[in-house]
């Protein structure tokens, strides 16, 4: 093959995956289209087309800090390139709204993890009965007054039995 040749397939190569990459991101998929990319850079690594379609592979996989290096790649190969100005704005105003609503998110995450130990306090609540042993007997008296008062009682047949 003379060298025209391999240029001229060099060339289609370049457009074919970088059409490739073009009909991902279309499809709002951003990983083949991230590939496709990569393989029109690995045959030119300048090629603008490539380079700023990277970028909105990124976007939509919403992977930001890789958005703003791609497009900054961009303004390296063309300074002048306004639009790979205006997507690396977008990209960090998305970053700051993102790392603020994960700020928010997780702001009180360990102060409402309360690991403290819990503070003895005395009970002032005069209606529950003490139940401590040193009134064993008066306990005792109260038991056999109740059972005097309501003995239980069931039928068994007919029969009244008493306990």
């Amino acid at each position: 093959k003379s060298p025209e040749q391999e240029e001229k397939m060099k060339q289609l190569r370049i457009a074919g995956y970088s059409n490739q990459a073009l009909c991902h991101l279309k499809l709002q998929d951003g990983m083949n289209a991230l590939k496709a990319c990569e393989s029109t850079l690995s045959l030119d690594p300048k090629n603008i087309k490539a380079l700023f379609r990277r970028g909105q592979a990124a976007e939509i996989s919403e992977d930001w800090e890789d958005a703003i290096e791609y497009f900054k790649e961009v303004l390296e190969v063309d300074s002048k390139n306004t639009l790979a100005g205006n997507r690396i704005k977008f990209c960090r105003n998305k970053l700051n709204s993102y790392k603020a609503s994960q700020k928010k998110r997780y702001a009180n995450m360990f102060e409402r993890t309360n690991f403290k130990d819990p503070v003895a306090t005395k009970d002032t609540n005069k209606l529950k009965p003490d139940f401590s042993d040193d009134d064993e007997e008066e306990e005792a008296g109260i038991r056999t007054r109740m059972k005097r008062r309501n003995p239980p009682r069931w039928k068994f047949k007919g029969v009244l039995l008493q306990y």
